[in-house]
């Protein structure tokens, strides 16, 4: 199979409302599309939506990257476009995201040609639906709680709350005792810093965190920070999951080799791709970490691919942070991914399973360009 265009188009998607996190505040998610058409009615989608927190860059670098990816491998077989991707430098900004939209294309392309969804190509047994966990940003208490309580309510059993934004450590405690008073007992509560604290300062907040039953704390630390992390890890009877600092399978590594961490954060926009993504959690599996996979709040493309990804996971003990599609005001899919009794379904169609929905895409992204070769 030969590629004979590729396809790529911006797109620019308001939050519902403000989106706060110890990194700041955002109102828009930016993004590139991907296409891949092999010229014979098969084509693959794919997303890069860069990160800048996790040495991502912007969605401009990220169009510049695949602009020059594509320039590579059009007129090539699909498996050049694969060794494409193995030759890059994953740590120049727009990479990362870059390689997973077309990673994910090609995974789509290929599921597509065998006729299966793609997490059954990936595993066979891959379950219909994936269990996954509410988001809370850094709203002011009274809002946290009242999300929480409506998240609860529509079926949820893990709410994830954004740390790492009160005035002070004692602001940040009183804010996670509202939250898990307002959900009950029962339900699950994680909390994601986001890199905010130093390590003295997370120790001292973990040690007041007995009484809320926290299931896991994301990234406590800068990312660059991994010997703070393990002093985190050491004095902490919470689990402590990296986030930010995981970019790579060699960052998996070094975190499993600093004992940084409990549980690996999968995030296949971050990762460069559906392979890559897989590769680190098994990393982390063969060590004996938790794993669960999420998305970076992308469009419907880039959140069906990590749930492709978490379905074709060998154990689904914690729930996947993939229910992001409320936060922004469209997700560019004809028909959104479902999510009931805080399980999101797997499509049923062959691939990716999703299409994109041109009333949207006229409203938030830029007309398809065709890319040009070398």
């Amino acid at each position: 199979m030969i590629i004979q265009r590729i396809l790529l188009r911006t797109y620019r998607i308001p939050y519902q409302a403000t989106f706060t996190t110890a990194h700041g505040s955002e109102q828009w998610r930016e993004g590139v599309l991907l296409e891949i058409d092999m010229g014979d009615g098969l084509t693959g989608l794919g997303e890069a939506a860069p990160v800048a927190a996790f040495g991502g860059g912007s969605a401009a670098q990220a169009l510049a990257v695949a602009r020059a990816i594509a320039a590579r491998a059009l007129g090539q077989p699909l498996a050049l476009a694969d060794r494409l991707l193995a030759a890059l430098d994953y740590s120049r900004p727009g990479v990362s995201a870059a390689a997973c939209a077309f990673d994910t294309a090609i995974h789509d392309i290929r599921a597509r040609q065998a006729k299966l969804p793609l997490a059954h190509l990936l595993t066979p047994e891959a379950p219909a639906s994936v269990t996954v966990n509410a988001t809370i940003g850094g709203l002011p208490s009274e809002a946290a709680c009242e999300s929480a309580r409506q998240a609860v309510g529509l079926g949820f059993g893990t709410i994830k709350l954004k740390v790492g934004v009160a005035a002070s450590p004692q602001g940040e405690i009183e804010r996670i005792k509202a939250v898990r008073a307002a959900i009950g007992p029962d339900v699950k509560l994680r909390l994601d810093a986001n890199g905010a604290w130093d390590a003295p300062t997370a120790i001292a907040i973990l040690h007041t965190f007995a009484p809320y039953n926290i299931e896991l704390l994301e990234q406590p630390v800068p990312a660059d920070d991994l010997w703070g992390m393990a002093q985190v890890r050491a004095a902490s009877v919470v689990p402590i999951a990296a986030d930010e600092a995981l970019t790579g399978p060699e960052q998996a590594r070094q975190i499993i080799q600093r004992q940084a961490a409990d549980i690996l954060v999968v995030k296949p926009m971050c990762a460069g791709g559906i392979g890559r993504a897989r590769e680190i959690a098994q990393i982390g599996l063969e060590a004996g970490l938790g794993v669960f996979v999420t998305s970076t709040i992308e469009s419907g493309v880039g959140v069906a691919a990590a749930l492709h990804v978490a379905a074709a996971l060998p154990t689904h003990a914690l729930a996947c942070g993939l229910a992001t599609g409320a936060l922004l005001a469209g997700n560019l899919l004809r028909h959104a991914l479902p999510v009931r009794m805080g399980r999101m379904a797997l499509p049923a169609e062959h691939g990716l399973g999703v299409a994109l929905d041109d009333v949207q895409l006229g409203r938030w992204a830029s007309p398809w360009q065709e890319a040009e070769r070398i």
